[in-house]
C-alpha cells in the first residue's frame, strides 16, 4: 500500500514539476494559457449544466 501511494503522489508529480522548472519563460506562458483555457472550459460546462 505504501509503495502504491508513493507511486501515485511522489513518482508521478515530482518529475513533472522538476521538468517544469527547467522550461524557459515562453513555455511557462503557454502552459499557463493552457491551464487557463481548461478552467474556462470547465466553468462553461458547469454553468451550462446548471441552466439545464
Amino acid at each position: 500500500m505504501k509503495a502504491l501511494l508513493k507511486l501515485l503522489f511522489v513518482d508521478s508529480w515530482f518529475p513533472i514539476v522538476a521538468d517544469l522548472f527547467e522550461q524557459p519563460l515562453v513555455m511557462w506562458a503557454f502552459i499557463g494559457w493552457g491551464w487557463l483555457s481548461v478552467l474556462v472550459m470547465i466553468t462553461s460546462v458547469v454553468q451550462t449544466m446548471s441552466t439545464l
